[in-house]
């Protein structure tokens, strides 16, 4: 029994095989980048777990999986993120850290929003316009967590709407000039309206997507909208002063999970955003250091002269901290959820196993606000 690794391209296959062609299971490790604010951070997401029926609960999947764990230290990812099953993934140290939100508005007050006052051209996306597109997209996502950050190479179609099967269609809006306005993706559905992705250059373009949405659900004979988008976007806030009822999901053990893989590497890449969020709160003025202790190792987040910096810690330095200093000590999957945005600072501290010494509750809700981390479902792997 041994284990290999296929590249094809930004995609790894792992396989666990008997011999040279009798495979046991295997699954993919994808390559991304991802948001934590503004920070872009290494992610590595997994898709396609499976077994082979003959050689299931016989804890072959545990075994490739903690070797992909390895794989992924290795590889240098900072953090992994899967969509999981319930109630199996816990075990490898991964955490819901993705909230499941969609909101519903209904067809006659969609309509009411009006055809809008923009002369602009609608067609199709196409081929050729993606580069146009993922330029758009990136520019309106640059600052929201967990969203994937997209390339022409990697990105060239929409391949799914709002779940696995679902193909998509699309629609444009161009002003004369030939730029691009804004866009919206739904399922490929004769009998409903569901959104998986909606962007837009400037607010004043909503009206005229939420009115041709309406108009696609009375073709359908179909009585509401369904859209999949994250609280507070702007597209979504638009829509609300219509009429519209949000679901938002926050599953327990499964879904939109995350772990850290390299927590080092990882707060380096966030010390730029760390530093922008102290500076533009009230503990602008804050000098120190904040000592960061997981299962992974110790980190030391300290700010001097206006900057952030991640440094590597050791056991000492944890364990008999700096008069001033504030010490978090805490599992890596708790810290995940923390830095996501999926959990407060407040609700990770009202955790078992979670130990804060010194004045850091405000520290910790400055560095780590409570947000609505979303990947658009296009994305979703």
């Amino acid at each position: 029994m041994h284990i290999i690794t296929n590249d094809e391209g930004r995609s790894h296959r792992r396989e666990m095989l008997i011999d040279e062609e009798t495979e046991i299971a295997h699954l993919w490790v994808i390559d991304f980048q991802m948001r934590i604010g503004t920070a872009q951070v290494r992610m590595a997401g997994i898709g396609d777990v499976y077994t082979n029926r003959q050689y299931r609960m016989k804890g072959y999947m545990r075994h490739l999986y903690e070797d992909t764990l390895n794989y992924m230290t290795a590889e240098g990812y900072d953090v992994s993120m899967l969509f999981g099953i319930p109630n199996f993934y816990t075990k490898f140290g991964y955490a819901t850290s993705l909230p499941d939100p969609y909101f519903t508005i209904k067809t006659r007050d969609a309509e009411a929003a009006g055809p809008g006052g923009e002369a602009l051209i609608s067609r199709p996306i196409e081929a050729g316009d993606m580069p146009a597109v993922i330029e758009l997209y990136n520019e309106l996502n640059a600052a929201w967590t967990c969203t994937i950050v997209r390339a022409p190479q990697t990105f060239t179609e929409f391949r799914k709407g709002t779940d696995w099967d679902r193909r998509t269609e699309s629609c444009l809006w161009e002003d004369g000039g030939g730029r691009l306005m804004g866009y919206a993706v739904w399922d490929r559905d004769s009998t409903a309206v569901k959104v998986a992705e909606v962007g837009a250059r400037d607010d004043r373009l909503f009206a005229t997507i939420l009115y041709a949405l309406a108009q696609q659900a009375i073709e359908k004979r179909c009585e509401s909208i369904e859209v999949h988008a994250p609280l507070g976007h702007a597209f979504a806030e638009y829509a609300q002063r219509w009429g519209a009822t949000w679901t938002i999901a926050y599953p327990r053990y499964g879904d939109g999970m995350m772990r850290i893989m390299n927590q080092q590497a990882l707060f380096e890449k966030l010390a730029p955003e760390l530093t922008r969020r102290l500076a533009a709160s009230p503990l602008a003025s804050y000098s120190g250091r904040l000592v960061l202790e997981t299962n992974l190792g110790i980190t030391i987040l300290a700010r001097e002269h206006g900057q952030v910096t991640a440094q590597p810690g050791t056991a000492h330095e944890a364990s008999a901290p700096l008069p001033g200093d504030v010490r978090l000590e805490l599992s890596q999957d708790k810290l995940a959820q923390l830095i996501a945005g999926y959990r407060s600072a407040r609700d990770v501290l009202n955790s078992a196993g979670v130990s804060l010494s010194g004045e850091g509750f405000p520290l910790l809700d400055t560095l780590f606000p409570k947000g609505m981390p979303y990947i658009w479902q296009p994305d979703r792997f």
